[in-house]
């Protein structure tokens, strides 16, 4: 009986002190999400197309000798500025000296021809003078003023001849000139050495480029356009242009847009000029175009962090009475800053640009910041 009222006592004890250990269930104090808002404005934003292009230099020209030959001497390497006209390698040029040497004397000697020829013909009038006068008179016969005459006559001939054979014999120098001086090679244009393909005592002629000079003061990216595209791009447009390698972006001018597409391609080739003054702009880079193609006028625009996308679809959380409120969306075009918002919002309405990511349909939220200041 003892047993069993002890018993009944530890029990009773053990209620009492998980009674005690229970706590009263009180509602908790809801969390509110701190987020930032934007208002939604109207703005006019660009149609901007992203694209890609190769710089090339602005002219690009391979050199190669006129004449066959071997190389005696290269006066330049790659990388080398260069002026037009500056002399880039010389060939042996004996045989053509030689020539030309040969033909310097047949222009003297056909030149003292010629004065031979008109001192003859001096010579000849002023005896064909005395004759006449003597024939006249009746001191010589008519056979010796005929003589007199024939020889004036040839002697006119014989200088006519010479002229001639002066012209020939100069035509041949002006061969033999031409000829030598193209064993000495030249650039075409001012810019830089690009390649040097040849060796010292290499044979070198017209059928294989020796060098390449390039102008790169301005260089040039090429791109092709959709027709869709290159309606609204217009000569003399400036264009952003970046360099990721160099990280810089520069200003391009559009200098050409083909008035034809390209028949294999169906694209229409546009072609943009830069300014590279200082060099840093080398052919073979990327460049990185954003071409306008148009303007959305008055439209109703949010700040890109208040847009959230998920499989496609497009959503913004509006602020009304404290809540977030979910609003399904339509996107436009963007600019990097803002996005246009083609359906689901208008002007003036407030989205939450921070902490949307941590809220969800319905949720209280507390405004910490606003374009229009921090409020509570």
């Amino acid at each position: 009986m003892k047993r069993f009222i002890s018993l009944a006592l530890v029990l009773l004890f053990v209620a009492l002190i998980g009674g005690c250990g229970k706590k009263t269930v009180t509602q908790e104090e809801e969390v509110l999400v701190p987020v930032e808002i934007a208002k939604t404005r109207l703005a006019d934003l660009a149609h901007t197309l992203n694209t890609t292009g190769e710089i090339i230099p602005f002219a690009e020209v391979a050199v190669a000798p006129k004449v066959s030959g071997r190389v005696a001497v290269i006066h330049v390497k790659v990388g080398d500025r260069v002026s037009r006209g500056q002399v880039l390698l010389e060939l042996d040029a004996t045989e053509a000296r030689n020539a030309k040497t040969m033909a310097e004397a047949g222009v003297g000697v056909a030149r003292a021809n010629l004065n031979k020829a008109k001192q003859g013909l001096a010579d000849a009038e002023l005896d064909y003078n005395r004759t006449k006068a003597l024939y006249d008179s009746q001191a010589v016969s008519k056979a010796q003023f005929e003589q007199a005459e024939s020889m004036l006559n040839n002697a006119r001939i014989g200088v006519e001849l010479a002229g001639e054979q002066l012209k020939q014999a100069e035509a041949t120098l002006q061969n033999a000139e031409e000829t030598y001086n193209n064993f000495t090679v030249t650039s075409p244009l001012s810019g830089l050495v690009a390649t040097v393909n040849i060796e010292n005592g290499e044979l070198a002629g017209p059928q294989a480029t020796a060098l390449t000079v390039v102008e790169l003061a301005t260089v040039k990216v090429k791109v092709n356009l959709s027709e869709n595209a290159v309606v609204s791009i217009k000569k003399g447009a400036e264009v952003p242009v970046t360099i990721n390698s160099l990280n810089k972006t520069l200003t391009g001018t559009v200098a050409s847009v083909a008035p034809k597409a390209d028949p294999a391609t169906r694209a229409f080739p546009v072609e943009i000029h830069l300014n590279n003054k200082d060099g840093d702009l080398k052919a073979g880079m990327v460049a990185v175009l954003d071409l306008q193609t148009g303007l959305s006028q008055g439209t109703v625009t949010v700040p890109v962090d208040a847009l959230l996308e998920r499989d496609g679809q497009y959503w913004v959380y509006v602020l009304e009475d404290g809540k977030a409120k979910e609003v399904t969306v339509k996107k436009g075009i963007t600019d990097g800053q803002l996005v246009e918002i083609t359906e689901g919002l208008q002007e003036g309405q407030d989205v939450i640009v921070s902490g949307n990511h941590l809220v969800t349909d319905g949720q209280r939220v507390k405004v910490v910041d606003s374009q229009g200041g921090a409020s509570n």
